[in-house]
């Protein structure tokens, strides 16, 4: 769940509902500690403000980091869509992955890079701003600012350095384990392998933390270690779908037994002789030459009160086009599941060229081949 925000040269900014709650822990944890303990004598509301000010830095720092991922990406022609920022940072919506080795590292290593000459340009500052000597509030206030700034985007350079999936330095690792061994799914599951160890390594000096006392810094270390077990172990299964998917079309899977509805239905007759017949969440909607022009899901419709479902039409309240994951036949099915995680929609439509709906392909089904051809390889190889 996340809310867009703006755009930074067609690449969609979003902030996920978790950074609300990252904002106020580290505002927090900065106005409370880190701010008092560098600067003293200031009252509770300038270090208030200086812990705002302070994550609204970090947050903007994270934000070019990803941008800078984002424009190696379109360097090399690889659609960015988004960039979203979450409890844990940020994360570029990048439509594939690179499997050559140069500009996987390029990119991987463009992120750090950032927050390192960000730091740079901060310190700059810092040492400019200390040059005035002045003891006024606004300049001790700058100064703390300014300094925690520097050393937030040292730690954040250094952090994703790690080599740990889903981190910059766990595609950097991957990138030298492919240059090393030429095998793009072995370096890929030996790279997430030691992500994996890692984050059982920051998991126990967690428990570590919390034993000693430190209640703060054990529960960040634990969820660190949590993000990075989580990320690893979600990316692997994520890769391994995708391997088992690579050569299939999606005209071999679809499924062209479907059940459209016209746009100009009311919803009291969809819900009745639709939805309830045949117990569906979503049907797609096609015009009278069979052409998709959206969907209409269950959800939606039962949001709309009894009273006006008789007056309210398919039009009203349908999904475009534009919402929705759209292929044609021909399309790889790993990039039309791509497609679909992109959307965040639970149906592939498979259309023609000239906009017919020719089948649907569902998550169930992909789960099902999959899970199929899963089976097909672990026999091949035991035999």
């Amino acid at each position: 769940m996340s809310l867009q925000v703006g755009h930074i040269k067609g690449i969609s900014i979003r902030l996920h509902f978790t950074l609300i709650i990252t904002f106020f822990l580290i505002d927090w944890t900065l106005s409370s500690y880190f701010m008092p303990d560098y600067v003293k004598g200031l009252s509770q509301i300038d270090y208030w403000l200086m812990g705002s000010i302070g994550t609204g830095l970090l947050f903007f720092s994270i934000l070019l980091h990803e941008l800078s991922h984002s424009v190696v990406a379109r360097r090399y022609r690889i659609p960015v869509k988004s960039i979203t920022l979450f409890i844990f940072g940020g994360v570029s919506d990048i439509s594939k992955e690179p499997e050559d080795f140069h500009q996987e590292f390029k990119m991987s290593i463009a992120g750090p890079l950032s927050s390192f000459a960000i730091s740079a340009v901060i310190a700059l500052f810092f040492w400019a701003v200390s040059g005035f000597g002045s003891g006024s509030l606004v300049y001790m206030q700058a100064k703390g600012i300014l300094y925690y700034g520097l050393i937030a985007n040292l730690a954040l350079g250094a952090f994703n350095l790690i080599p740990a999936f889903p981190l910059d330095g766990g595609r950097v690792l991957r990138a030298a384990l492919v240059r090393w061994k030429h095998d793009y799914r072995e370096a890929t599951r030996i790279a997430t392998n030691i992500g994996i160890i890692i984050s059982y390594i920051f998991m126990g000096f967690g428990f570590l933390y919390l034993l000693g006392g430190d209640y703060v810094g054990g529960i960040w270390i634990v969820l660190v270690g949590w993000f990075l077990h989580a990320g690893a172990q979600s990316y692997m299964s994520q890769f391994d779908l995708m391997a088992v998917l690579r050569g299939i079309v999606a005209r071999t899977i679809m499924n062209t037994r479907t059940i459209s509805v016209k746009e100009d239905l009311p919803i009291d007759l969809v819900m009745r002789n639709y939805f309830a017949t045949s117990m569906k969440s979503e049907f797609p909607v096609t015009d009278e030459e069979g052409r998709l022009i959206g969907m209409i899901s269950l959800r939606e419709t039962m949001g709309i009160p009894e009273s006006q479902r008789g007056t309210t039409t398919v039009r009203n309240v349908m999904h475009s086009p534009k919402s929705l994951a759209i292929v044609s036949p021909d399309t790889d099915l790993e990039k039309a599941l791509m497609e679909m995680v992109q959307k965040r929609v639970g149906k592939i439509f498979v259309c023609g060229d000239d906009g017919r709906l020719l089948g649907v392909i569902s998550k169930s089904d992909i789960i099902e081949l999959a899970g199929e051809r899963q089976k097909y390889l672990q026999t091949m190889r035991q035999a």
